[in-house]
């Protein structure tokens, strides 16, 4: 399958996050919520380990940036973002996890030393206005108008841990298989949260007896972790962690599908409109002198 379409469709999943999110933040249990959701993509990603024979020992002075992955991509990431939307709306929250790409292309920038050709640069902006479009209903001037509160910044690191997890894997992924890096990091994340399936078990227990949050967690387990996170570290290690991010800024485009699918929102021209705009950042950022038409169809084998 062809990595773009797989990136495409990691966005399809991730933009019914913040819908099923909003869904199980009435739990007020993050922690318990993303535990669940990883002890699922971890089972997942572990068959498909055990199946390819991709169990590798790895060296003690390199478990430190497994543990970074585990804490930040998993812990942090996702951890946050249930939490925020406690407080946040699901439209507010894509508005500010569209500012990964941003935050992705500006720490590449400083640990590499080198700034990105100006095709990336204005790519990116492209991807987070056509993002702000689709969000704001076609009036991306309200952007300036989201007050910040504790909701919008644990939002907001959020996003700065995903950005971070991005770019410490692209380290691992030179030496390793995505696979294994996404299942270590994952197993990683879920051993941080087990203390909070015992803090409180009474709501644990509310949870995983509850149909419709086993359904909705499974969900995300398979399809918004287990698939969509191995696909993007797929990505990395094939276009680089900069062409990568702004396919981020498609997330809030099926966002408003799957909020419009879920929970019955209208749905505008201006989804139509800004998720032009984000295709042509895409296309921008995926531009390459001599070299755009050998690279727009790689291809990945795996899973």
């Amino acid at each position: 399958m062809p990595i773009r379409l797989k990136l495409f469709l990691a966005a399809v999943f991730w933009g019914a996050t913040p819908t099923v999110g909003r869904i199980l933040a009435s739990y007020e249990a993050p922690y318990i919520v993303v535990g669940g959701r990883f002890l699922i993509a971890s089972a997942v990603l572990l068959v498909f380990m055990k199946f390819r024979g991709e169990f590798l020992k790895i060296p003690i002075k390199l478990w430190l940036k497994f543990f970074l992955l585990g804490l930040t991509g998993i812990l942090l990431h996702n951890g946050l973002m249930l939490e925020g939307l406690e407080s946040v709306a699901a439209s507010t929250a894509s508005i500010l996890l569209a500012l990964i790409a941003i935050k992705i292309t500006v720490i590449d920038a400083v640990l590499s030393r080198r700034m990105p050709r100006w095709t990336i640069i204005v790519g990116i902006l492209l991807g987070f206005f056509g993002a702000i479009y689709v969000v704001t209903n076609g009036h991306p001037s309200r952007f300036l108008d989201i007050k910040v509160g504790k909701g919008e910044v644990l939002i907001l690191l959020s996003g700065l841990s995903w950005a971070i997890y991005s770019v410490v894997g692209r380290d691992l992924l030179k030496s390793y298989q995505p696979l294994l890096v996404t299942a270590y990091a994952s197993v990683v994340g879920v051993t941080l949260m087990m203390p909070s399936f015992f803090h409180s078990p009474s709501i644990t227990l509310d949870i995983f007896t509850d149909l419709q949050s086993v359904v909705l967690i499974s969900f995300l387990g398979v399809f918004g972790s287990a698939l969509a996170f191995l696909w993007y570290y797929q990505a990395v290690a094939l276009l680089g962690v900069v062409e990568t991010a702004v396919y981020i800024n498609f997330v809030p485009v099926f966002g408003v599908f799957s909020a419009f699918i879920f929970l019955g929102e209208s749905i505008s021209s201006s989804v139509l409109v800004g998720g032009v705009i984000v295709l042509a950042g895409v296309i921008l950022v995926t531009v390459r002198s001599n070299e755009s038409d050998q690279t727009f169809f790689k291809t990945s084998t795996r899973p």
